[in-house]
């Protein structure tokens, strides 16, 4: 699972790799026309016009080439990691606490605590889920790369350290996404 900020270096690497990409071509295409290309703001010819065209062409293809080869989001990609994915402890919802098992109501997830230490969850199964059972992610996991947590399991725990920040619903994840 890789962290936010490094969604952000690999969208800015990508982004420039494309944009160097294009200019590269852009010049190819200049020199092999006789380098008689204008595109500006005073004057432009034909041949400046494809030299534009192949630079946006190519620079296009290369953003998606890139956004295949690191699987960034559009968003970071777009705009050179200055747009980053949510981390996980953003979209996480704090647990219930319960001490004993007593003093559950059987109504939702609770996070079972003995001695100050969390051992369990309770409500996803009949019975006490181990916490080394339930996948969990650190804090600040960009929340896009969750999504094969979520195939096989309906809740995903937020930890920072050993301290559980929160959970993350199947619910919640496919709600953020937009489906």
């Amino acid at each position: 699972m890789r962290t936010v900020k490094e969604l952000r270096l690999a969208g800015l690497f990508a982004y420039l790799a494309a944009l160097v990409l294009g200019l590269l071509f852009s010049y190819l295409l200049h020199s092999l026309l006789g380098g008689g290309g204008r595109l500006g703001w005073e004057s432009f010819n034909f041949t400046g016009l494809l030299e534009g065209l192949g630079f946006l062409l190519f620079f296009t293809f290369a953003l998606y080439v890139a956004k295949k080869a690191v699987r960034v989001p559009c968003t970071t990609l777009l705009t050179a990691g200055l747009l980053w994915p949510t981390p996980a402890r953003r979209l996480a919802r704090p647990l219930p606490r319960v001490e004993a098992l007593e003093a559950y109501e059987g109504r939702g997830v609770a996070l079972l605590v003995q001695e100050g230490r969390p051992v369990g969850l309770l409500g996803l199964s009949d019975h006490i889920l181990p916490l080394e059972e339930v996948p969990s992610v650190e804090a600040e996991v960009a929340v896009s790369e969750l999504s094969p947590l979520f195939l096989r399991q309906p809740l995903v725990l937020v930890v920072k350290g050993e301290e559980v920040v929160g959970a993350i619903s199947r619910e919640a994840f496919f709600r953020y996404l937009g489906a």
